[in-house]
């Protein structure tokens, strides 16, 4: 029925004009102080959509689903809650902004309470995003724990009406819409629409609190690999600096792939401090800074770190911890708000000369799609421009998301810039950017500001759909979600990451033309690049160090023979450490044993030796299997000459491993008191994917006294190994 004429608008009939009706209700919502004629408003909102149904569809039979026992269905699992349907596609930055947003709702309604559910409907925008076997590594990367189903054809998103990503619907217990919120930022609007429908819903006894059977431990799973989704790569002069993105750390390993440095706890946080004890949140791009800096984009913490080698300390140096909306910038250090650092590279401001030391640190910003810089020193910059020693501020970018080329740097318009490289064999610095959701790579002239396109992309700004599979010239090429980009002479290499391939970028005549150099669409050939991150050249120039993302790995290709190889990292051996290292600050008395034998005469003169077993018995949780593959090791270290150390240091196999060794009797006799020092050095994989270096020192004190163990010639004693493991 129309409405006459100046009427009242009635119910939306749709998603499409839900979507108005929301907006509008966001802006009332805005306009009122009280909490409580929030809630009226929002109840008023809830009863005209529970009396008022808009048609939904139920998911399609057929789908393949995650986190979950068996497929989901209206009628079955939305029916009798309120639920919340994340529609999403996993390489959207925007998508991943909000994850921490359903994380906070689901702590406030747990799924085991059964009165709200979250489901992600991801509905991909890249061919790559189609194929389940990405999307469950994706679930992996991101720790989504509500059940996910990949409706690869978009049959539900195109069927509702739904414009954009990410775009929540949230539901009411007769599986009618409700609420529909797009975009990012949305949290507390989520959080009061979602309680203020559970409390109304409760009071009416409608919410049927039936259990699903959710199964999210079902995609978690050890890598066989010391990292965990490596995101980029880069070099130093001891080696590779791998961010382990996975794993919440930064490793630096040196050119025959033993890992020197650990550098970060593991746990996902945000804290400052020692190599031990600093914490990061999916960190990223990575980059070198003579003579003993390392700088990091810490992606998910919204924040810029530096490492001190030296001192072995990390600190921020830009962003709060929390995803700012500045577009602009400009404030000092850790008081500039950033979102989403992706890649960092370093450069140079306009005043300084290529002799000098850099003192800009470039970063891709993907969160707000720009091109910012962390001035490391005063320094100037275009059009006359200069900033302080800390100072962060956006060099390029509009903020809006384009693929647009323009002259003028803050009017140039990216798309998830996603790695950045500076190469200056045009004559001029020029920060190449691998620009992942316009599928293409640009670059940015650093003395006159322009904005270029290279090759990819579309020539419509708008128009971030121009991706795909071809070596070619310009935006005759295609690629697809490109996200590291390297130089070395006039070559740029790409991580083209959706196609699992490595291309090279060559310049032809005002062109630039791209080939592949390795990989391919299919994950069954003898490479099997799987969704590489991040690449860098080494020192020599010689390979290339690739990210091999979903495979958990790095891979070496030889620029000679475009032969690829796997540069397996792995831990030293302990046995070559000096015991400092094996005893140091860090290494935790686990345990303390106190071994009685019998008494010996005191003018006993006669020297007697007593065999003991020591037997090392592995207690791990059980969340945790010991990594066989890594060099598990004891060492012993006795406190006198008189313990006879059959072998000072072994490997630890299995649960349990026996330690042969000889004590003289006369060494203890009076009240003297005999240390031996067992320490165990283990690598332990949790069910998560994470694996931890744990170390411990077991003390084990001989002394005499009344003993049962008098007729016996040799004596077994336990140690009890308990590693510590971090809890995730």
């Amino acid at each position: 029925m129309e409405e006459e004429e100046g009427g009242p608008p009635g119910p939306a009939r749709n998603i499409g004009e839900l979507t108005l009706v929301c907006i509008e209700l966001t802006a009332r919502l805005d306009e009122l102080q009280d909490q409580e004629e929030k809630i009226s408003c929002i109840n008023e909102h809830i009863n005209t959509y529970t009396s008022n149904q808009i048609p939904m569809i139920d998911f399609e039979s057929g789908l393949e689903w995650f986190n979950v026992g068996r497929p989901l269905s209206l009628e079955k699992d939305v029916e009798g809650r309120v639920s919340v349907l994340d529609f999403f596609t996993y390489c959207c930055i925007n998508c991943l902004h909000i994850l921490p947003d359903l994380e906070a709702l689901e702590e406030v309604h747990p799924p085991t309470t059964g009165d709200v559910l979250v489901i992600g409907v991801h509905s991909a925008k890249f061919e790559n995003e189609r194929v389940s076997a990405n999307i469950q590594e994706a679930i992996k990367r991101y720790h989504i724990h509500h059940p996910v189903v990949n409706d690869a054809q978009a049959v539900m998103w195109t069927k509702l009406g739904i414009a954009c990503w990410p775009t929540l619907l949230i539901l009411g217990p007769s599986g009618s819409p409700l609420f529909v919120l797009v975009g990012e930022g949305h949290r507390e609007r989520l959080l009061l629409y979602v309680n203020t429908a559970v409390q109304t819903f409760s009071k009416q006894s409608l919410l049927t609190r039936l259990p699903v059977p959710l199964s999210p431990s079902t995609h978690l799973e050890a890598t066989g690999s010391i990292l965990m989704f490596p995101g980029k790569v880069a070099v130093y002069p001891s080696g590779i600096i791998v961010s382990d993105s996975g794993h919440n750390r930064i490793i630096l390993a040196d050119t025959e792939g033993i890992v020197k440095v650990v550098i970060g706890s593991g746990r996902r946080g945000f804290s400052d401090g020692s190599f031990t004890s600093a914490s990061f949140n999916n960190p990223q791009g990575v980059t070198f800074l003579h003579p003993n800096t390392i700088f990091v984009a810490d992606t998910d913490n919204h924040a810029i770190r530096q490492v001190d080698l030296l001192l072995e300390t990390v600190t921020t140096i830009a962003g709060t911890g929390q995803q700012g909306t500045d577009l602009e910038g400009g404030n000092l250090g850790a008081s500039q708000a950033i979102s989403s650092p992706w890649d960092v590279c370093l450069g140079r401001s306009v005043d300084q000369t290529e002799d000098e030391m850099e003192n800009l640190l470039l970063v891709a910003m993907a969160g707000s799609h720009q091109i910012w810089g962390v001035f490391l020193s005063d320094g100037q910059w275009l059009k006359g421009s200069s900033y302080k020693q800390g100072t962060v501020v956006r060099l390029a970018g509009s903020g809006a998301e384009e693929n647009r080329n323009t002259t003028y740097p803050l009017k140039a318009g990216f798309a998830q810039p996603s790695g950045v490289t500076l190469s200056s064999w045009s004559g001029e610095p020029e920060l190449y950017i691998a620009d992942a959701e316009s599928s293409s790579v640009r670059k940015f002239n650093l003395k006159n500001g322009a904005v270029k396109s290279v090759v990819g992309g579309a020539r419509d700004p708008l128009d971030l759909f121009a991706y795909g599979d071809t070596d070619g010239s310009g935006v005759e090429a295609r690629l697809q979600h490109p996200l590291a980009v390297t130089c070395v002479d006039q070559a740029i290499y790409v991580a083209d990451s959706y196609n699992h391939k490595i291309k090279v970028i060559h310049p032809s005549g005002k062109k630039y033309t791209i080939s592949t150099v390795v990989g391919s669409k299919s994950l069954d050939t003898d490479m099997k690049l799987n969704e590489p991150g991040g690449v860098c050249v080494s020192l020599d120039g010689s390979c290339l160090y690739i990210a091999d993302t979903n495979n958990h790995t790095i891979k070496i290709l030889s620029l000679k023979d475009s032969i690829p190889k796997e540069f397996p990292l792995h831990f030293i051996d302990e046995s070559d450490s000096p015991s400092q290292d094996f005893l140091n600050d860090n290494t935790s008395l686990a345990q303390l044993v106190t071994v009685t034998l019998p008494m010996e005469e005191k003018d006993a003169k006669e020297q007697r030796e007593r065999d003991i077993t020591l037997r090392i018995i592995l207690e791990l949780p059980e969340n945790a299997s010991l990594n066989k593959e890594a060099p598990n090791k004891w060492k012993l270290e006795a406190s006198d000459l008189d313990f006879h150390l059959i072998a000072s240091q072994g490997k630890l196999e299995d649960i349990e491993t026996e330690v042969p060794l000889t004590l003289s009797s006369t060494a203890i006799s009076g009240e003297i008191e005999m240390k031996l020092t067992l320490c165990c050095v283990l690598f332990v994989c949790l069910t998560s994917g994470m694996c931890v270096k744990t170390t411990s020192r077991h003390c084990v004190i001989f002394k005499q006294g009344d003993s049962q163990n008098s007729g016996e010639k040799r004596i077994t004693v336990d140690v009890h190994v308990k590693p510590e493991v971090p809890e995730l």
